[in-house]
């Protein structure tokens, strides 16, 4: 079965493609298909709320709405999410809004651009409000939804935004799967927590309990097994929402005890992943990973200065990493950035830096820079014990 993610233009392009990320490390019979254009969400409006009262009690208020019709269907969930790129939310606040049902015209136009067979799902991820201020939800077949994918840095500290994002696109993946209409919310979520997926989170706070546990009750169990689904598609699901738990962890105790974990260097093309948060990629260009690269094979630091005497190792990278561009365009390339005066070498370093923080967040990110002062040596600063190459170049 297949399950096709698109994206709105307002929310980040790198974010959307890690969520993906995640979502296609577990294997099984979900395909989550990826949207090669994004969407404009062309119906929004501008809507301003005053103080942080306004805005907390709006969710509150529309958390306790009951599911009456297809428009109005959904869970209200805030979720925990880590340091951000996103800049805080000061008051007053201002945001995009638009209904539900243009979030399922968009996904009713991307089923019948694509011609997809009527069992596919499509989910809509956006940093645009809806009207009911909800983080999520379904149209009445249960064949398209919508995750909020903003605001949830409001409320929590701590996790990293792909990862609650990831659950749940998980998470509406089930609910769609085994409820065949809308209407079946209702009998569908537990008042009081339980840890379970179908939690119904009143408090957003409670989102915690449940992505600790990462777990599905008994009476889920029963409506999975009352369910025509093919058992092995709860098995892949179950899998990634396990894995995601693990993630959560991990930062919890890597945050709190300040200390990194491994960061591993794979394969012929030297792709950089994180096995302890979630075994997430840190995408680098072909120039920005040689640089990344060569620093992790050079613990000891090296002055910016002084990297033109290291040229034939980091044009070894280079040449490897870039599939673009005749052998003369590299070798002119690689001179621009290994020139003091060119200013190449800061940008490079301010984008890796950029995209680190985007992966781990500012608490963890530190371990993994490329840093250090004008003139003195810079370094990653992570104990080469941390560091694992599978292979040299």
């Amino acid at each position: 079965m297949k399950v096709h993610l698109i994206r709105s233009n307002d929310f980040s392009a790198q974010t959307y493609q890690s969520v993906i990320q995640i979502l296609s490390q577990y294997h099984g019979p979900v395909q989550f298909i990826s949207s090669e254009s994004e969407v404009e969400i062309s119906n929004a409006i501008d809507v301003e709320i005053g103080s942080k009262d306004e805005f907390e009690q709006i969710k509150r208020e529309h958390a306790l709405f009951s599911i009456s019709d297809a428009s109005e269907s959904g869970e209200p969930e805030a979720c925990y999410s880590m340091e951000t790129s996103r800049p805080k939310i000061k008051f007053p606040f201002f945001t995009k809004r638009s209904t539900w049902d243009d979030f399922f015209k968009i996904c009713n136009n991307y089923r019948k651009k694509n011609n997809l067979p009527q069992d596919d799902l499509v989910i809509l991820l956006t940093d645009t409000s809806n009207d009911a201020n909800w983080f999520g939800g379904s149209d009445r077949n249960m064949k398209n939804a919508f995750v909020h994918t903003a605001e949830w840095h409001h409320y929590f500290d701590g996790l990293n935004e792909r990862f609650p994002i990831a659950y749940e696109v998980i998470v509406w993946t089930i609910r769609m799967l085994i409820l065949d209409d809308a209407s079946q919310m209702n009998n569908f979520w537990h008042k009081e927590p339980r840890g379970c997926m179908s939690d119904f989170c009143k408090d957003k706070k409670q989102i915690v309990f449940k992505m600790r546990t990462a777990d599905c009750c008994m009476d889920c169990m029963k409506a999975m097994q009352q369910s025509d689904v093919d058992v092995r598609v709860f098995g892949q699901l179950f899998d990634a929402m396990e894995g995601i738990r693990k993630y959560f962890l991990s930062t919890e105790r890597s945050s709190f005890l300040n200390r990194p974990s491994p960061i591993t260097v794979k394969g012929f093309m030297h792709q950089l992943y994180f096995p302890a948060y979630g075994n997430i990629e840190l995408v680098l260009n072909p120039q920005e990973r040689a640089i990344y690269c060569f620093y992790l094979k050079h613990p000891e630091g090296v002055r910016l200065v002084d990297l033109i005497d290291f040229r034939n190792e980091i044009s070894a990278y280079y040449r490897r990493f870039s599939s673009q561009g005749t052998a003369e365009a590299i070798e002119a390339s690689l001179n621009n950035l290994l020139d003091p005066l060119s200013g190449q070498m800061d940008q490079v370093l301010s984008r890796i830096k950029r995209k680190v923080n985007v992966i781990l967040g500012a608490r963890l990110a530190e371990h993994y820079l490329i840093s250090g002062n004008r003139g003195d040596r810079f370094k990653i600063n992570l104990d080469p014990d941390f560091i694992h190459f599978e292979r040299d170049i």
